[in-house]
């Protein structure tokens, strides 16, 4: 995570201690032969600075010195940077704790960050410092999810999954790190190490209120694992010829989860496959105003029109999954057996010649061809 080539360390330069300096602060021995680092301010040009020690205070040395702690933790004065810091300044974690809180509050988050990584590498021994900075992270995806920018969200949550696992290393029974991180998982649908972590925090703590809600939780993942075991039996029902059971066992998944559009494919795809074409239509019309993105809705969709006469419909709705992949040769070859419904046979074989140049080795375009041309 931090890299000592970091960009954000392209202003620091490194100063030296006279020897004749102060040798001990509170008991603190500094070593004039360590370099300290220093942010040069933006606008003024690094290779014009000529800075004495004198013209440096020691703020201005501690700023460096947590930029690096920041972005690169495996620097190889780390350590002697933390004991200089808790010399010179030893309240400032908390002030600096502060400050980050107040920077999230105003979503200043790039200022955020880097107070939170400078603390969580300051010291990792203070829980609070590790879980600051995975909630800043999880705040961050967030943000991101909302902006769409799934890459970035996807960082963030990776980043929030390192410093968890970091947290929970160092401090195993934290009731607030493993609060937060059961809660993470959860989020992004770990079921199982969520529900170990929350189980984890009802052995140890004494906080009942708190201890209500983790149980309300882990009821409610009992409930997702019961309805994923569900789906998935229905799935596999389906897929193997019992469709009428599967269709059964994709009603109650839908009763308590009417807003997943894929359970919606689910009934559809099941209610063609038998021919009840007129169900099948409504449950993918569900499925449609849930997710219109999804190619396979629109296919199993057209089949049913098809099927059901309405040739107007099933061409609209294979036209719309055309726009969204050009050259899906399911999609083309369906609209090659419109064409024979309608009884143009000219149109039914230019589609199905389209699928073979796009897939020469398709089967059942080759059959259709041939067929054609004998006509």
């Amino acid at each position: 995570m931090e890299n000592k080539n970091h960009p954000k360390l392209e202003r620091i330069v490194y100063v030296s201690i006279p020897e004749n300096s102060e040798q001990d602060i509170d008991g603190f021995k500094i070593d004039t032969s360590i370099l300290l680092p220093v942010e040069i301010p933006i606008g003024i040009p690094i290779e014009e600075t000529n800075w004495q020690m004198q013209d440096l205070s020691w703020e201005m040395i501690i700023a460096g010195m947590l930029k690096i702690l920041a972005w690169d933790s495996n620097h190889k004065y780390i350590e002697y940077y933390r004991n200089f810091i808790d010399a010179v300044k030893p309240e400032i974690n908390e002030e600096l704790t502060k400050t980050g809180i107040i920077k999230v509050n105003n979503k200043d988050f790039e200022i955020a960050e880097e107070i939170f990584r400078a603390l969580a590498n300051y010291h990792p021994d203070i829980e609070q410092n590790l879980t600051n900075l995975a909630l800043l992270f999880e705040e961050q995806a967030d943000l991101y999810e909302n902006l769409k920018n799934f890459d970035l969200a996807e960082k963030k949550i990776e980043d929030a999954f390192e410093i968890y696992k970091k947290v929970l290393k160092i401090h195993p029974n934290s009731e607030t790190a493993i609060f937060n991180a059961g809660n993470f998982y959860l989020k992004n649908g770990n079921l199982d190490k969520a529900k170990n972590l929350l189980k984890h925090y009802l052995s140890i703590s004494k906080d009942s209120k708190k201890q209500n809600h983790v149980k309300e939780i882990l009821k409610k993942i009992d409930n997702l694992s019961t309805e994923d075991t569900v789906f998935s039996e229905a799935y596999e029902l389906i897929k193997i010829g019992r469709e009428e059971s599967g269709i059964t066992k994709i009603k109650q998944f839908i009763k308590s989860n009417e807003n997943v559009w894929n359970a919606w494919f689910l009934l559809g795809w099941a209610y063609r496959r038998i021919g009840d074409y007129r169900n099948g239509k409504e449950a993918l019309l569900k499925c449609l105003n849930l997710n219109n993105e999804n190619i396979d809705t629109y296919n199993e969709l057209s089949i049913c029109y098809l099927e059901l006469g309405d040739y107007a419909e099933c061409r609209k709705k294979l036209s719309q999954a055309l726009r969204l992949d050009g050259d899906n040769i399911k999609i083309i070859s369906n609209f090659g057996i419109l064409a024979l419904k309608e009884n143009k046979q000219e149109e039914a074989l230019g589609f199905f010649k389209t699928v073979l140049e796009i897939e020469p080795d398709d089967d059942i375009a080759q059959k259709y061809v041939e067929f054609l041309l004998k006509q």
